[in-house]
């Protein structure tokens, strides 16, 4: 039985198309009775979702993903955070610099190649620049109709491969994971089956990663069985979530995941909802 619950979503503090609020509002309509907000290298979006979760009775906890430079789309979840960690915030200064870095990059190749974008434009009056992605340039080129998706921009300019691809200049697997931990958390690896095949998964066991995305949205039933013999393997918690970013981004299935009541029982404890 699948449990009702979100542990991997977006809001527009992040990449997603809905607001902290919106998304509690959106999770109530679902029908789901738990979320953790898990937006993209920063935790601003966290009390918004807690005041509205408090008033629409959704047990709302606050968590992150933070991208790092490794084995490819590698990103780290972090759950059981403490909001108000200022040794995670100082360490999440650092990283959002190195992204807006990155940002300013992909922006020059496009530039580069007859594509006319500015960084500014790319901001607009509705993106959080704390937390700026690839997600914004794509809905960027969307909005000037040179490609028709987020989809379509990653695959011809933002992917690995594409025209204006940028290495990630995120921290590593080890940093992202210390930087949980020392904010009281624990984390599990986002969405493995995206992650390289030769990554060093063994080294970021040892440097203290606590679970494994097993039970994510778009993963296959072999690969729910594959993730979940890694989990046992090493010990680590089956995580799951849908990563829901919102209508328009082609991930709108707020609570859709694989993940089941009894594993989501294993570990409610964890995550530090408020009641």
């Amino acid at each position: 039985m699948s449990a009702r619950v979100e542990l991997h979503c977006h809001s527009t503090c992040s990449d997603g198309t809905l607001s902290p609020a919106a998304l509690i509002v959106r999770a109530k309509k679902e029908g789901l009775r738990a979320l953790v907000l898990t937006d993209h290298d920063t935790v601003s979006g966290f009390e918004e979702a807690r005041e509205a979760g408090l008033a629409r009775g959704l047990r709302v906890a606050c968590g992150i993903e933070i991208n790092t430079a490794e084995g490819g789309n590698t990103h780290v979840l972090g759950y059981g955070i403490d909001p108000a960690s200022t040794v995670l915030a100082g360490k999440l200064v650092e990283f959002r610099k190195r992204r807006r870095i990155r940002i300013r990059r992909i922006i020059e190749k496009l530039n580069e190649r007859g594509i006319v974008l500015t960084y500014e434009e790319v901001v607009g009056d509705s993106v959080d620049e704390d937390s700026i992605g690839r997600p914004h340039i794509a809905d960027a080129l969307r909005h000037r109709k040179v490609v028709k998706s987020r989809s379509e921009a990653f695959e011809r300019f933002l992917a690995p491969g594409g025209e204006a691809f940028v290495e990630s200049m995120g921290p590593s697997v080890a940093e992202a994971v210390e930087a949980i931990r020392e904010a009281g958390g624990w984390s599990s690896l986002a969405h493995p089956g995206t992650v390289e095949p030769n990554a060093d998964f063994e080294g970021w066991v040892e440097a203290g990663l606590g679970g494994i995305e097993a039970y994510y949205g778009s993963h296959t039933g072999p690969q729910v069985e594959k993730f979940l013999a890694i989990a046992k393997r090493y010990g680590l918690a089956a995580t799951g979530g849908s990563d829901f970013h919102g209508p328009g981004t082609g991930r709108e299935d707020l609570g859709k995941s694989r993940l089941t009541e009894a594993a989501f029982a294993q570990l409610e404890s964890r995550f530090n909802f408020l009641s």
